[in-house]
């Protein structure tokens, strides 16, 4: 096995290349390595599909996405596809939302744990022509992401923080829509809505559990629907959806539809935002296929 690591030398506030090179060094004459620093935003993934285009495929390649949920989503749309290819997660980013499905985030900052893991197969999203290996959210959460972005180059503006700070600007300036959101070849709703979070995971914005019963290996989508929801309701609803309760509490269900499906639509009159793990698009329409056990994912040893 030959491992790679491609670092983002921009996640997180500091960069993490001099740290990972030293720590490596250790390994030297033990494992097959190389680092790779990325130079661009996409580099990454480029880099992993030319590579493995260009190396032998009988021999595994395992490649760690060095960086945060945006390094690790171009690695996995590099990857996917290759029977060879493994993904690895040094979670250095302000979020890491994807490797909370795992409740062990110290694991996935740790490079022995991740050189000795081993790797499971999980799920992932197709989104149109493009992977998902945690969420993708339409409408009022896709403004947000793109508003996250803005915050997080100020200082002092974490993961978290750049998301709260987004979700206020789009509370007060960006709000319901027109939403049809098919499951199944079933319509699941037609008319103005708040947003549409489409998961193999179950948390996404630094934390916010918008589908708390999303598991990333049983082979389902799992789609959390928010109707049209007022300005003084939002306010509350947010607290409820950071915790997951939102899909329980009496205070918020009737505004809720949570569905599990393998095939979904959602459409609108106009392009609307949305973000597939936290790289932000926009489009009128998004087809999203359950792809079972796609890929091979590295759980950290013990």
């Amino acid at each position: 096995m030959k491992h790679i690591f491609v670092i983002n030398p921009k996640a997180g506030r500091v960069d993490r290349t001099p740290e990972i090179s030293a720590k490596l060094h250790s390994y030297d004459g033990k494992i097959d390595y190389e680092i790779y620093v990325t130079k661009s935003l996409g580099d990454a993934q480029g880099y992993v599909r030319e590579y493995l285009k260009s190396h032998n495929p009988k021999e595994i390649y395992r490649f760690y996405a060095c960086g945060g949920d945006g390094t690790l989503y171009d690695v996995v749309n590099g990857a996917y596809g290759f029977a060879n290819a493994e993904v690895a997660c040094l979670a250095l980013g302000s979020g890491n939302d994807f490797v909370k499905n795992f409740h062990d985030l110290e694991a996935f900052q740790n490079i022995d744990r991740e050189i000795a893991g081993k790797g499971k197969r999980i799920d992932l999203l197709k989104v149109d022509d493009k992977y998902c290996i945690n969420i993708t959210n339409y409408g009022f959460d896709g403004e947000v992401t793109f508003a996250q972005l803005k915050y997080k180059r100020r200082p002092f503006m974490n993961g978290p923080r750049a998301y709260k700070a987004a979700a206020l600007h789009c509370f007060l300036f960006k709000m319901n829509q027109p939403l049809k959101v098919t499951a199944d070849d079933q319509v699941l709703f037609d008319g103005k809505g708040l947003l549409v979070a489409i998961a193999n995971g179950f948390c996404y914005g630094g934390g916010y559990h918008c589908a708390p019963e999303a598991k990333i290996d049983d082979g389902l989508i799992d789609v959390c629907l928010i109707k049209k929801v007022g300005k003084l309701k939002a306010a509350g609803f947010m607290k409820l959806f950071r915790k997951g309760e939102h899909i329980t509490s009496s205070k918020t269900k009737n505004y809720v539809i949570y569905k599990r499906a393998k095939h979904v639509i959602v459409e609108s009159n106009k392009p609307v935002a949305y973000a597939i793990d936290g790289e932000v698009f926009r489009k009128e329409r998004i087809e999203v296929q359950m792809l079972p056990s796609a890929l091979s994912f590295v759980v950290p040893a013990k």
